[in-house]
């Protein structure tokens, strides 16, 4: 009997995942009602959906500001980009340090989530949004942000006239 070790596949599963979002980055994403999601392995988790005419996201940024944090909106995009600010400030620093503790002590990491690297999120949503209204609140280490549709996107109720 064949036994198929389901962590040996792991690496193939984000191969498959981050071509196909490669491809979807080239030639667009496939024209369905759901909002596709752009985005590097290990960067923050993102919830996306959907309330009346507006959309919403939540991106968990914890001990990020909101001057770490930068949205912008074009057509059906946006895009979310963060950095610690000390971390471009700070980047030769940390380095000497983690070298003089490297040649005062051996440390060896079992697991290891903590660090805060830049990230950037593209999402693309199946219409137009508002951009001139999106608008983010940064609360707790999470920032929501409310998408409103454009007018093209919302349902209009055509009268019909009589002859």
């Amino acid at each position: 009997m064949l036994r198929i070790n389901s962590q040996c596949l792991t690496p193939a599963l984000a191969l498959r995942t981050d071509m196909d979002q490669l491809i979807a980055d080239v030639f667009g994403p496939p024209h369905d009602a759901a909002p596709t999601m752009g985005g590097r392995r290990g960067h923050p988790a993102v919830d996306v959906w959907e309330e009346n005419d507006d959309y919403f996201v939540a991106l968990d940024i914890p001990g990020l500001s909101e001057s770490d944090v930068k949205i912008t909106a074009l057509g059906r995009e946006l895009t979310l980009e963060g950095a610690p600010a000390e971390a471009e400030e700070n980047e030769t620093e940390q380095a000497d340090t983690l070298r003089e503790k490297a040649a005062a002590t051996e440390v060896t990491y079992f697991h290891r989530e903590r660090n805060a690297p830049a990230f950037q999120r593209v999402i693309r949503f199946p219409f137009e949004i508002d951009v001139e209204h999106v608008a983010g609140h940064l609360e707790a280490g999470v920032l929501t942000i409310r998408i409103p549709k454009a007018a093209s996107a919302k349902p209009r109720k055509i009268e019909i006239q009589a002859c």
